[in-house]
């Protein structure tokens, strides 16, 4: 992230963060069943570091991910307006951002499958939302979480908001059928932590020079592609599915990692939708 932006982006941040308290759109209702799709390096990297790992928004393949809708564009042709932001601009305040993307299903997906891993070997963490977000330990971070909008780009909106809209996609991706987790730098949860100051104990006074040790600690991303934000592992596993046409010896190395990092071997299942039950 350029910090020359730093104060841009704490702005855009401040009223994302408005937006998304006050907004039905971001509620996420009957805590459904989620799915992280991901290679066994990816796995055994999120075991070892006890940490989800947050791209940048400029990692994702969608060229149009965080833009303004071709919708939104017509409506301010002269884009130089204050309501709205060069692409340019848009990509240095969402580098100050980082998601994390899962699958919304009650059951596993075989387009998920091909989509991550394209016949390779890897594995499915089974979870559901109330488990992920209670999963996050990294006090650094709000997490502000939403199910994906899926929208025609040519004739509805996305939003006016930096941020608001790397909650949006065009309907092509619908069957991504995405929930997105995202962090910013800056956005800090403060009522969890003052919780958390009560319980230590520490002095009331002490408060807001924790918050703003806090608040600096979080542009500090991992690397630069995007940054790993601290978990615990029990809360989030409920299953890990191995792909479905790996071998019983990559099933026997998933195990083995489980076992390493403290996960029950009853939690890794081997996926069976490509077995025949016809007789």
């Amino acid at each position: 992230m350029d910090l020359q932006y730093k104060d841009q982006a704490f702005y855009h941040a401040e009223e994302f963060e408005s937006i998304y308290n006050y907004s039905d759109h971001y509620k996420v209702r009957n805590n459904p069943t989620v799915w992280k799709y991901m290679n066994l390096e990816k796995f055994e990297s999120l075991l070892k570091n006890k940490a989800h790992f947050f791209a940048k928004p400029n990692a994702f393949i969608d060229p149009l991910e965080g833009s303004y809708s071709f919708w939104d564009i017509q409506q301010y042709p002269g884009i130089e307006l204050p309501l709205v932001s060069t692409r340019d601009y848009m990509k240095k305040i969402q580098e100050f951002s980082a998601i994390s993307c899962w699958h919304m299903n009650d059951y596993e997906s075989a387009g998920m499958w091909d989509l991550y891993l394209s016949g390779k070997d890897g594995v499915a963490i089974k979870t559901d939302y109330e488990s992920l977000i209670n999963s996050i330990t990294d006090l650094r971070y709000k997490i502000f979480s939403a199910k994906l909008q899926y929208v025609d780009f040519h004739h509805e909106m996305t939003s006016k908001n930096i941020y608001d809209t790397l909650f949006y996609k065009r309907k092509s991706f619908s069957h991504e059928s995405e929930l997105r987790l995202m962090i910013i730098p800056s956005r800090i949860d403060v009522d969890l932590l003052e919780n958390i100051f009560l319980n230590k104990p520490l002095s009331i006074s002490k408060w807001d020079g924790e918050i703003d040790k806090l608040e600096e600690q979080s542009y500090n991303f991992s690397h630069g592609k995007g940054n790993l934000v601290s978990c615990d592992l029990q809360t989030l596993i409920k299953a890990i599915y191995v792909s479905p046409n790996s071998s019983e010896g990559v099933v026997d190395k998933v195990k083995e990692i489980a076992i390493q990092y403290g996960i029950s071997l009853n939690k890794v299942i081997q996926s069976d939708l490509y077995k025949d039950f016809i007789y």
